[in-house]
């Protein structure tokens, strides 16, 4: 494995997180308990939402809301090969079905003008995906799902803070799931927040969340463990207290990449919509075409730079291909896109000379 001198994230904790997470260690109470429920009703507020349930991954958020939702065996749900895996996996684990549609060229989020088209009787939700912290349109499309009744249940992971139209993400949709990993900007070491303003849904995701518990020992519904631990959202709840600072530091490190690289013909630097605020969890360039993105992945990564290709589609993964027969050409735009984005590196102690030295190498790979 290569030793970089700059890697693609690194977690950021401060001596009030490590004080935060150090009492609640000390607590004698290390599973989930009061400190869960305060971040819980932090985070509702800061969200401006009715619930939040605190969960041990953005991945069980999604597992737990699709089936609080009743997302159950031949249904189908619509939803972005754009992504991390997990966002169709846990539909396949409720035995229901991903129908991926394809993405727009701009922002590399669901297309909202090719979803209609995709729904049958067999749907039941529309699974869009926030890219790398800026919103889908999440109103558009909710506003789709409720002219064919349907739910939404948004994959935020990277999102958390994010602005559409004025509006939160988490907001909007019929559930949103954070994920607060490692790598993002909130993170709780490993964690997720399911958001909603359905009381009876958040109930359902408490319970899965317990393995299907409402009280010890009298299971009502077959779940998980899923819980949170207090240590945990004691460093959620420290986060959040300067998470629009975070995002506020992340676009100016967007901002400089773009300063450093929007006259370089050859890159297209991230799109933002004028009404969208993006967290900047990722930022992805994209290249004029696969050769040179390999050209400079290469280079970056000889020179002890870290990138990621954010993301190889999801429908011709192995697993996607050997079950559903799924092929090359079905999502043309996502296919393309994917053969020519590279994620640089976005971290909050990151300075200045670390992205020339970055830039520096990319352009310097293209002009050879």
């Amino acid at each position: 494995m290569p030793q970089f001198k700059i890697r693609v994230a690194q977690p950021h904790i401060t001596e009030e997180d490590a004080k935060a997470m150090y009492e609640a260690v000390n607590s004698n109470f290390l599973g989930p308990g009061p400190i869960v429920e305060e971040f819980e009703k932090k985070a509702a507020d800061y969200l401006g939402v009715k619930e939040t349930v605190a969960v041990n991954s953005g991945t069980s958020s999604m597992l737990l809301s699709l089936d609080a939702l009743g997302i159950k065996d031949g249904d189908e749900v619509i939803t972005t090969s754009f992504t991390f895996a997990a966002t169709s996996n846990v539909i396949i684990q409720r035995n229901a079905r991903p129908i991926f549609v394809d993405i727009e060229p701009e922002t590399f989020n669901l297309d909202p003008k090719k979803i209609e088209s995709a729904i049958t009787e067999k749907t039941k939700a529309i699974m869009p995906v926030d890219y790398g912290g800026q919103s889908a349109e999440i109103i558009e499309i909710n506003e789709i799902a409720a002219k064919h009744d349907l739910v939404v249940i948004e994959d935020a992971a990277p999102a958390l803070g994010a602005i559409h139209k004025n509006k939160k993400i988490g907001s909007v949709s019929t559930t949103s799931g954070f994920s607060f990993g490692p790598d993002k900007n909130l993170n709780t070491g490993e964690g997720g927040l399911i958001s909603t303003n359905n009381i009876e849904v958040a109930e359902i995701c408490r319970i899965l969340r317990k393995n299907g518990a409402d009280g010890r020992y009298n299971h009502v519904r077959i779940g998980w463990n899923a819980k949170m631990p207090d240590p945990n959202a004691a460093l959620g709840i420290s986060q959040l207290k300067r998470i629009d600072s975070i995002i506020d530091r992340k676009n100016q490190l967007a901002n400089y990449y773009k300063k450093k690289l929007e006259n370089v013909s050859e890159i297209v630097t991230p799109i933002v919509r004028d009404y969208n605020k993006h967290t900047f969890m990722l930022y992805v360039i994209l290249f004029r075409d696969n050769k040179l993105r390999e050209k400079v992945r290469i280079e970056l990564e000889h020179s002890g730079v870290e990138t990621r290709i954010n993301f190889p589609p999801v429908h011709l993964q192995p697993i996607y291909r050997k079950l559903y027969n799924f092929s090359e050409g079905m999502l043309p735009v996502c296919e393309d896109i994917s053969k020519r984005v590279l994620g640089l590196p976005i971290f909050l102690t990151m300075t200045e000379e670390e992205q020339d030295y970055i830039t520096d190498i990319i352009q310097k790979a293209i002009n050879e």
